[in-house]
């Protein structure tokens, strides 16, 4: 019997995807609902549930095997690895409307990854068997698997590129960039979404180095104060922007776009 948070969810989502039908707005924290049917919602959801966790606590130790998929409907979760020495490497920041473990429990076995709350959270655990038997029977639900799946291959394939590739001021001005970028174009403040600490150990960089490089960014009219990013203007970060991250910007091919596909072209744009 589905519990009663659960059934005031479904309602919700059923209310707000009938809302976005009549939006350009493409609410994609619900990306792994879209599409479906009110009976594949209530199938999918029916033996789910909902749990509170405070912030700092271990949700799964790495080599657990995960017994749910995880959706983030309230504070953040940080996804990490430890060496044999105890080193810490962290290897997502997530938040609301995000998931995890949704790969694992299609690979079987032990998860790679362990998951900790960053602040307390709330989520909605919907049962391994559940998500890969719907997965079967629904290729709505499937499809949508897929693309989360894919959005986390193309940002590891991006976290890989930014700590092999960019020097310590590309990665954080990449980084800061994008989170321009989501949070809208025309917003110049935005609070950091993670401790400094964790997105240096996310960016793979120590704490002294992080420092470092923030003091070079405040020279490129950009402010970091009190974990909120002030810039001085919408273009303030535009030559950390590559062709991925141009192509999710609202400016980008506009006559006000400092940048242009041809220079992008070449996988770097100035």
């Amino acid at each position: 019997m589905t519990e009663k948070a659960v059934e005031v969810f479904i309602e919700d989502l059923v209310r707000r995807r009938k809302l976005a039908e009549t939006s350009k707005n493409d609410e994609k924290s619900h990306i792994l609902f879209q599409g479906l049917s009110e009976n594949s919602l209530q199938t999918l959801l029916s033996s789910s549930h909902m749990k509170e966790i405070s912030a700092g606590q271990q949700i799964l130790q790495q080599g657990d095997t995960p017994e749910n998929l995880y959706y983030i409907l309230e504070g953040k979760v940080k996804t990490q690895r430890f060496s044999l020495d105890g080193a810490e490497v962290t290897i997502r920041l997530l938040g609301k409307g995000e998931t995890f473990m949704d790969a694992v429990i299609f690979m079987g076995g032990k998860s790679p990854v362990g998951a900790q709350t960053t602040e307390d959270c709330r989520f909605l655990m919907i049962p391994a068997e559940t998500v890969r038997r719907q997965a079967f029977n629904d290729s709505q639900f499937a499809c949508n698997l897929l693309q989360i799946v894919t959005r986390h291959y193309k940002t590891a394939i991006q976290q890989i590129d930014s700590i092999t590739i960019k020097n310590p001021i590309e990665r954080l001005g990449y980084y800061f960039l994008k989170l321009h970028i989501e949070n809208g174009s025309n917003n110049m403040d935005i609070t950091l979404p993670f401790k400094k600490s964790m997105i240096a150990n996310h960016l793979g960089m120590t704490p002294e180095t992080f420092s470092r490089t923030l003091n070079q960014i405040k020279k490129m009219n950009v402010n970091i104060n009190q974990g909120k990013l002030t810039m001085r203007d919408a273009y303030a970060l535009c030559h950390f922007c590559d062709p991925d991250t141009a192509n999710t910007c609202s400016r980008f091919g506009s006559e006000d776009c400092p940048i242009s596909e041809d220079n992008c072209g070449g996988g770097k744009c100035h």
